[in-house]
């Protein structure tokens, strides 16, 4: 970004969005991982019902809590993806790839919410559903955040796109962050397996269909997050100068 007149404004936005990105990870780590028990995965896709409800039910208030903060980190995705479409589309001289983005980070943002939504319905009476909802629920929840690949591998590739087609120096970000989201599409897809094993590493709480999906997503959250604090402190010189 070469434009001497920014608007300081835009540039506390753009940290905004990326500390909304870093905060979302951190409210991850918390709600889905210490309390939640997404990860690692405190039920098996083979387990029976009757072991859902066990666990669901010795667990209930550590994930009931845990799925309230699963809400507010999912909800950042929103400014996290907003601020990627605003750099977008400084870039841009006609508004295409950035309102793509936005198209997704809408789309992403709902899918994660709705991950929450189920694993919070999933703790709210377990005693009470017929024990094969309970493992529905769970289902719909691991479904939700690991098949869905084609909301954010395609959110990637229209980060990616204005990245690498853009004029030589006319990019809104290097071009080593367009072949890493390129990456992440590949290292989201085992994601799609989840659909066909209910055992091993391509099952829903395996390694390679869960595992290598999640940490690739919250790794490209970091990078993309770093990507624009970097963006937005090259602006800052460039004002200076």
């Amino acid at each position: 970004m070469t434009d001497k007149s920014v608007d300081p404004l835009f540039r506390k936005s753009i940290v905004f969005c990326a500390w909304s990105g870093f905060a979302a990870i951190a409210l991850f780590v918390i709600g889905g991982v210490i309390l939640g028990e997404m990860l690692p995965p405190l039920l098996r896709a083979n387990d029976s019902p009757e072991e859902f409800v066990r666990k669901v039910t010795e667990h209930q208030l550590s994930i009931q809590i845990g799925s309230v903060i699963l809400m507010l980190s999912f909800a950042l995705f929103g400014p996290f993806g907003a601020g990627i479409a605003a750099l977008t589309r400084r870039a841009e001289k006609s508004p295409v790839f950035s309102y793509v983005q936005l198209v997704f980070t809408a789309c992403g943002t709902m899918v994660a919410l709705l991950v929450a939504f189920a694993w919070a319905l999933m703790s709210f009476r377990p005693d009470v559903y017929h024990p094969t909802m309970v493992q529905m629920f769970a289902d719909l929840a691991y479904f939700l955040a690991v098949f869905s690949v084609p909301v954010f591998g395609g959110w990637c590739v229209v980060i990616a796109l204005p990245i690498l087609l853009a004029e030589e120096g006319h990019e809104c970000f290097p071009r080593w962050v367009g072949y890493v989201n390129l990456w992440a599409v590949l290292l989201f897809a085992p994601g799609q397996l989840v659909l066909f094993f209910k055992d091993g590493p391509f099952s829903w709480h395996g390694i390679v269909a869960l595992w290598i999906p999640f940490v690739a997503f919250f790794l490209w959250i970091l990078i993309m997050c770093m990507s624009m604090l970097k963006a937005v402190k090259q602006d800052g010189q460039v004002t200076q100068a």
